[in-house]
């Protein structure tokens, strides 16, 4: 991997204050450190940097990692919807970035640079009537980070009181000595509509594309349910909701993969994940690191819930990618108890779909994927990361690192009517989306042909111009661009 400076001041009124800069009266943000930046959830947060054209990168935003290869953002993170193309730029991750009391930024996990930057049609679209609904995008990548092992959980269709939310703002912070490291901020809803929420959180540049959470059973267990990518005054956040309309498409993201070429071009290491089975052996042998089971309220599953799930959700627990619904015992009221279904799991054979009322309950079934109350117990002590390894900080480093920030879109007025129902739809640039389009402008034509033949030979590294993944860009690529000539196809 290339190694970059990360040093480029590019806003004039963020380098000109230093100290603490005056507070707004709703100011409730709290600044993390590196101790708290290097464990999970916090861990899986990262900084998001553009690399300059002199090679130096600037950071500019927020991203939170999904699994060992993709992490999610906003659109407007990765897509110009304004000038309808994405990104010329390359987009490169930090997670768990921070600044130590003695002014020295440090990164403890490396650095990786995005492979696939993708959105949905709806934010490229320019005639959809409320792109904040729809303001999400992704960052696919090759090499994982070794030491991180458990990625957000993300929860969808969830109605909370109250949210928290972390991220790496680079304007108007209460203490310009915190720049770089984490701030966290919590509030109650102000305004749910049906894919976007409104908190008392302020959200300022800097913080797109962070992560909005609720905490349960106690601040034991993380839901991601949204994405923070705006703010209507100096006290609020808001953002698109995680919904059922952009389930399949984050889903699909999650389980991405890169292809062996690419992996052996980058020089992964091989990383294998832990089975479903192995994650209760963890536990089994480890009953110390289990959550607390009176907190977790799950029971077994003896007789048919009530009514449909309540909640669903997916993760990646020790690179094992997981989905499962739960279930109210006592529905709509605070704290009920909860049964369990798992979906998917590492080397499960798992039927896939929730139980709904009227349909075949049989616990005793492995396919139907019930979960005894203890199982659910380990299940939900990995979601928390207690099941992955001590961080040793192996690819720790100082660096140098200054700032620009994007602006955040207006929110604009909320639609009236009926929201449009039909689920998102992906699109993007990289090796997955118009694999040709390398400047990402939308059309394969000259400025790509120039990017293949500058680099022209054996891959060094990733070369995203590789389009037949033999490891060498040559004929067959040449050719494969020609075929691909014109604008891109939607």
């Amino acid at each position: 991997m290339t190694t970059k400076r990360l040093a480029v001041p590019c806003i004039a009124s963020l380098l000109a204050v230093s100290g603490a800069v005056a507070q707004t009266p709703c100011e409730e943000r709290v600044a993390s450190d590196c101790f708290y930046s290097g464990i999970y959830p916090f861990n899986a947060i990262t900084q998001l940097f553009v690399e300059q054209d002199d090679g130096d990168l600037a950071a500019y935003g927020t991203g939170f990692l999904v699994s060992q290869h993709c992490a999610l953002t906003n659109g407007h993170c990765v897509y110009k919807r304004g000038e309808q193309h994405f990104f010329y730029k390359d987009i490169w991750m930090m997670p768990g970035a921070c600044r130590s009391a003695s002014g020295l930024s440090f990164n403890l996990f490396g650095i990786r640079e995005a492979l696939i930057k993708g959105t949905n049609t709806k934010w490229t679209d320019l005639s959809y009537d409320w792109e904040t609904e729809v303001d999400y995008g992704s960052l696919r990548f090759v090499c994982p980070f070794e030491e991180l092992t458990t990625f957000l959980p993300l929860c969808f269709d969830v109605s909370p009181s109250s949210v928290h939310m972390a991220g790496y703002p680079l304007e108007e912070i209460p203490d310009t000595a915190d720049l770089f490291n984490q701030w966290i901020a919590y509030g109650d809803i102000i305004t749910q509509w049906s894919r976007v929420l409104r908190y008392e959180a302020r959200s300022t540049g800097g913080a797109s594309g962070s992560p909005v959470w609720r905490w349960r059973s106690g601040q034991s267990l993380l839901e991601v349910i949204g994405f923070n990518s705006t703010h209507w005054d100096s006290c609020d956040g808001g953002g698109p909701r995680l919904v059922s309309q952009n389930m399949d498409l984050i889903r699909g993201w999650m389980l991405w993969e890169p292809s062996s070429a690419q992996r052996s071009a980058a020089g992964c290491p091989p990383i294998p994940g832990l089975s479903l089975a192995g994650l209760i052996g963890f536990f089994e042998a480890n009953p110390g690191k289990l959550l607390d089971a009176q907190g977790l309220g799950i029971v077994d599953p003896i007789a048919p819930p009530p009514t449909g799930p309540s909640r669903r959700i997916m993760q990646v627990i020790e690179r094992g990618f997981y989905e499962w619904v739960e279930f109210d015992v006592q529905p709509g009221q605070p704290g009920s108890l909860r049964m369990m279904q798992l979906l998917k799991a590492p080397g499960v054979d798992l039927i896939g779909t929730p139980w709904t009322p009227g349909t075949p309950f049989n616990p005793q079934s492995s396919q139907q994927g019930w979960m005894s109350a203890a199982k659910a117990r380990a299940l939900l002590s990995g979601s928390a990361g207690r099941a992955s390894p001590p961080i040793t900080g192996v690819r720790k480093r100082i660096v140098d690192a200054q700032a620009i920030a994007l602006v955040q879109p207006e929110p604009g007025t909320p639609p009236t009517g009926n929201p449009n129902p039909t689920p998102d739809v992906p699109t993007g640039v990289g090796s997955a989306f118009c694999a040709a389009d390398f400047d990402g402008d939308g059309l394969v034509a000259g400025g790509d042909m120039a990017i293949m033949l500058g680099s022209w030979g054996p891959c060094q590294g990733p070369c995203v111009a590789d389009l037949d993944e033999d490891l060498v860009i040559s004929g067959g690529d040449l050719a494969l661009l020609i075929a691909a000539w014109g604008p891109c196809a939607p």
